[in-house]
């Protein structure tokens, strides 16, 4: 058994002042960091997929890597939309891992390593598209190939990244936010791990979600920063700040995948 813990969207600025729609970003991952700290059992390990920062300063990601460094179990970060890579590497600690890709390709697309990686082939991968393309994701052909080629199976997938890979059912979100080519890498990691994917895990949307699509678990947690709206014939999104503070505890097991969601109550 695995115990996981899945978090995202942190928006840190470069001080503890920034406020998105009046909701203090440093204030609120440092509930998140307290909240997980008190659970009563302690986590193998920990995800952020992505948007640590919300503009990619080196500020952002020394301040964040200030606050996430409280946490206890090694942490794993993958890239979204508003994140920089090499800023990533200089100021972030991921816990052991194997690159998956070279460094000069400015990707973050690795296995996780220790002792976890005996029970489960944990995967974060990096969709990261330039910002005037849009908020969307795309995976590049090199993680793809370089993902299916590592998987052995004779083990359970999983797989970790900033944007969600196939329709959730509301409008603004699936023509905006979605991976281009998510179905087509659901589809190939299927092929590759049969039965023993099990389960998508992603942020980006501000909103929890858990969907099948096409027999594949997909989680996804929301941000301690804000939710957006996600009405299903919405054209446009609204932010709702303020809100409790979630996170996602996953455990793997021999039999199943079986995702807590935590909604605590933000004291400011």
């Amino acid at each position: 058994m695995l115990e996981v813990i899945h978090i995202s969207d942190t928006h840190f600025g470069p001080d503890r002042s920034l406020d998105i729609r009046g909701a203090n970003t440093c204030a609120r991952a440092e509930a998140l960091v307290k909240a997980i700290n008190e659970l009563p059992f302690e986590p193998d390990f920990i995800v952020h997929t992505g948007d640590v920062a919300n503009d990619p300063d080196i500020s952002a990601y020394t301040l964040a890597q200030e606050v996430l460094s409280d946490l206890k179990p090694p942490i794993y970060y993958a890239t979204g939309n508003h994140d920089n890579v090499p800023m990533m590497r200089e100021k972030l600690i991921f816990g052991e891992h194997v690159p998956l890709i070279g460094d000069s390709a400015n990707q973050l697309c690795y296995r996780i390593g220790g002792v976890v990686a005996e029970k489960v082939q944990f995967y974060v991968l990096d969709g990261w598209v330039p910002p005037e393309e849009g908020p969307h994701g795309f995976l590049s052909e090199n993680q793809i190939e370089a993902v299916l080629a590592d998987i052995s199976g004779d083990k359970p997938v999983a797989v970790f990244l900033h944007y969600p890979l196939v329709p959730v059912g509301s409008k603004w979100i699936d023509e905006r936010l979605l991976t281009r080519n998510g179905v087509d890498f659901q589809n190939k990691l299927l092929a590759a791990a049969g039965s023993k994917l099990r389960g998508i895990f992603t942020g980006h949307l501000h909103r929890e979600l858990k969907l099948f699509h096409e027999g594949v678990f997909h989680s996804g947690v929301s941000s301690p920063a804000c939710e957006f709206t996600a009405g299903p014939i919405d054209d446009f999104c609204d932010f709702l700040p303020g809100g409790p503070i979630p996170f996602n505890h996953v455990t793997f097991t021999e039999e199943a995948t079986l995702v807590k969601g935590y909604s605590i109550p933000f004291e400011a």
